[in-house]
């Protein structure tokens, strides 16, 4: 993960240069998502070579490398699988968490073709983020229309609220789990309008009592406004942990970009033709 792209074509152009990332013919195996994005928006730069194990076997070993905004959006995606029960990554899941990652991964695409975008403080990133929207306004269609459905997915989601408890959610369980850790299953319970949080764990073997308290607590969150409840396995967690440890550290990197996003000052048309173009009602 480095801090933009144009460190990620010289890393690029620099492993490329090792044999072990060419072919029998001398080809090399990569996938750029960068110029050419993934239908559900994930940008990143693979690249697959054959490297030898300690058995002095050759295997397959994929490098994929990616810029702190891409691997935001990765991690924030993969975070709103672990708490909904979704299948985002494999680009299945529902239809307004779908148009709202690949909306935003356009605008993260935006915000990077700005000249050391990363080095700029806030106020800077928005001053320069919104004057090449303006820029964009009559030659960039695409580029509006992105961000005014980030804009109402956002909101119709509240997806600032909710990313902001589940970050809490985790380092909770994870505080938790260091402390005696339960190979099973957390039952979390996020009050957002009261910012509470109340997690249950169940052994492995309790799998159908979490099942009962997830369903008694899933009936309540239809009841009250503002609870959002989830039943995630404690492997994941760590699997998350392991994985995307910018998370646990620090959550607010998407959201900070986000923001810029939501706040942007773009005109609205006067009729909704969001809703007409993909048929939301």
């Amino acid at each position: 993960v480095v801090s933009n792209t144009k460190k990620v074509t010289k890393i690029v152009r620099d492993l490329k240069k090792i044999p072990e990332f060419k072919n029998g013919n001398g080809k090399i195996r990569y996938k750029d998502y960068i110029n050419n994005p993934k239908e559900d928006g994930y940008r990143g730069y693979h690249l697959i070579g054959k490297f030898f194990n300690s058995d002095g076997e050759k295997r397959n070993i994929e490098i994929q490398l990616r810029t702190r905004l891409q691997h935001d959006w990765a991690t924030t995606l993969e975070i709103v699988d672990l708490f909904t029960g979704q299948a985002l990554k494999s680009n299945q899941g529902k239809k307004d968490w779908k148009i709202f990652f690949k909306s935003v991964s356009e605008q993260f695409a935006v915000m990077e073709s700005i000249h050391m975008f990363d080095a700029l403080n806030d106020i800077d990133k928005k001053k320069k983020y919104y004057g090449e929207l303006s820029k964009n306004f009559y030659s960039n269609d695409k580029a509006i229309i992105a961000c005014l459905l980030a804009q109402d997915q956002a909101k119709k989601l509240d997806v600032v609220t909710r990313l902001e408890a589940y970050a809490n959610s985790l380092k909770i369980i994870d505080s938790r789990l260091e402390e005696k850790f339960v190979d099973g299953y957390a039952l979390l319970e996020v009050d957002t309008l009261n910012t509470t949080i109340h997690s249950t764990l169940f052994d492995v073997n309790k799998s159908s009592e979490a099942e009962r308290s997830y369903s008694e607590a899933e009936k309540k969150a239809t009841e009250q406004d503002g609870l959002v409840v989830a039943l995630v396995s404690t492997t994941a967690v760590g699997g998350i942990k392991e994985a995307y440890p910018n998370y646990f550290a620090d959550s607010t990197d998407f959201i900070r970009h986000l923001l810029l996003i939501i706040e942007a000052p773009i005109p609205r048309p006067k009729r909704n033709f969001l809703s007409a173009l993909f048929g939301f009602r």
